[in-house]
Parts: structure tokens; C-alpha cells; sequence
């Protein structure tokens, strides 16, 4: 993997937050029955892994990516769940979570 520059991490963070807007649209779209949601929706996710996309074309190993931003975006999940969507999250799904992130982080280091 090359070093963390700033473009780099820049893109890494920009993918994230396109993927977490996308994410965080889905209950708003409706099943996909309401088009402006749903298109910004979709748009939010296309832009979010053409991200993706260029930072393995720049160098970044696809095995340590996806981990990253799949372990980022489970965490945002449940906090716009809990915050917007008035899920609840339990403390064993919080504890769960950070302990399956801290897995993940040793496993790429693999």
C-alpha cells in the first residue's frame, strides 16, 4: 500500500462520506418508490465507489480498503440509525462492532 499522502487520504475520506450519504438515504427512498431520494441515493453510492476505484488504480490494495470503509461505514450506519432513524443500538452491538473493527485493523496489518 503506498504511504497515506494527502490526495490520498482526502479520497479515502470522500469515499466514505459519499458511501455513508447513500447509506443514510436508503430508509428515505422508500423501497425506491421516491425519486428524488432514490436518485441521490444511487448518485451518492456511484460517487462513493468511483472513489474507491481510483484509489486502487493509485496503489491501494483492495484487501485493505474495503475492510476501512466497510468498518467506517458500519459505525455511521448505527449512529444515523440510532440519531435520525430512532433505532436502538444495544451496548453489545456497539461492543461487538469495535471489537470486529479492532480485527480488522490487525488483520490487514497481515
Amino acid at each position: 500500500m503506498p504511504a497515506l499522502t494527502f490526495p490520498l487520504a482526502g479520497s479515502l475520506f470522500a469515499s466514505v462520506l459519499f458511501q455513508f450519504i447513500g447509506l443514510a438515504l436508503l430508509p428515505a427512498t422508500k423501497g425506491f418508490t421516491a425519486l428524488w431520494t432514490t436518485t441521490a441515493c444511487i448518485a451518492a453510492f456511484v460517487i462513493g465507489i468511483s472513489f474507491s476505484a481510483r484509489l486502487i488504480h493509485n496503489g491501494v490494495e483492495l484487501g485493505a480498503l474495503t475492510p476501512m470503509v466497510t468498518v467506517a461505514l458500519q459505525m455511521a450506519a448505527i449512529a444515523v440509525g440510532v440519531i435520525a432513524y430512532g433505532e436502538s443500538a444495544s451496548l453489545a452491538k456497539i461492543a461487538l462492532l469495535v471489537v470486529a473493527a479492532l480485527m480488522v485493523a490487525v488483520a490487514t496489518r497481515f
